[in-house]
């Protein structure tokens, strides 16, 4: 199932990655930054923080939010920020050495950075004011691999208002409509999520869509992704370094990019560096040009 690109649709979902952004440099070393720039209608559900071991960093750090709905509560959005750097993505070679999905090694191999990673994500909920209750109580800490601590998140919302959430007839995914979406580093895990819940089937992931994402697997990865019944937006700058790395080296390196990608030119409208090539807003601008380029790339 293959949509074509709705960009203003993909800067929507993108904004919230922007969130996340101005969120982590509101305050740097806080893991439970204050929502920031949400849009309207969207809530923050939950934090994603996670250590970044690609850069020799293992204390976690804040890196995305979950959203819901206001109106439907169902309806979630799963954004994930990168890191600030650019030439960093190769500070560690041992990061791009290839190394199967540990929550689906039958996908194929995959960054052993990117891995690593995904397997530090930790997703901490919001204080909830349950129906009936006058304050917020300690919530259990959530458990298990990223999709399952997502699960646990939803299944403790539901739970408060009396949802049970069964597999309709003739259905394979729970109708939890769900969107997920990353800029740089966060569009590889962003990719990563997408496959774990591809054997679990606990959210029904219509849409990734994704801005200078890397290349997260071998051929193998990719056609088991490819094959996954939902609509792939992967969004590539071409001036951008991120999206060429990690290098394909045929017979010991075989990288290979996810479908589908949607290629731009940031020389037609922005400054000429590597930090406007990569930014954020530079993909956002791309997308909807009411949106502003960040003001060193004007």
């Amino acid at each position: 199932m293959t949509t074509s690109l709705d960009p203003k649709l993909a800067a929507f979902y993108g904004q919230f990655v922007a969130a996340a952004y101005d969120m982590f440099k509101a305050d740097e070393d806080n893991l439970r930054p204050a929502p920031k720039n949400i849009l309207p209608g969207w809530e923050l559900s939950a934090w994603i923080d996670m250590s970044d071991f690609l850069f020799q960093i293992e204390d976690p750090k804040f890196y995305g939010i979950v959203v819901h709905e206001i109106a439907n509560p169902d309806n979630r959005i799963i954004a994930i920020r990168g890191t600030e750097g650019i030439i960093e993505w190769l500070d560690d070679a041992a990061s791009i050495v290839m190394v199967p999905f540990k929550q689906l090694p039958s996908a194929g191999r995959v960054a052993f950075g990117f891995d690593n990673i995904y397997s530090t994500m930790k997703v901490v909920p919001v204080p909830h004011i349950a129906p009936g209750k006058a304050a917020a109580a300690p919530e259990p800490e959530l458990t298990g691999s990223f999709g399952d601590q997502i699960e646990q998140l939803a299944l403790r919302r539901e739970t408060e208002r009396g949802v049970v959430r069964q597999l309709a007839p003739g259905r394979t995914r729970r109708d939890r409509p769900t969107v997920v979406t990353g800029h740089s580093l966060g569009s590889a895990l962003a990719t990563l999520f997408v496959i774990e819940n591809s054997v679990k089937h606990k959210f029904d992931i219509s849409l990734i869509s994704t801005l200078a994402s890397p290349k997260v697997g071998n051929l193998e990865f990719k056609h088991v992704f490819d094959a996954l019944p939902l609509t792939s937006w992967r969004i590539v700058n071409i001036r951008d370094v991120v999206p060429k790395l990690p290098p394909t080296i045929p017979f010991i390196l075989d990288y290979e990019h996810v479908a589908v990608a949607y290629s731009f030119d940031s020389w037609l409208f922005a400054k000429k560096n590597l930090g406007c090539y990569h930014s954020v807003d530079t993909y956002l601008h791309w997308l909807n040009n009411s949106l502003p380029l960040a003001p060193e790339c004007v």
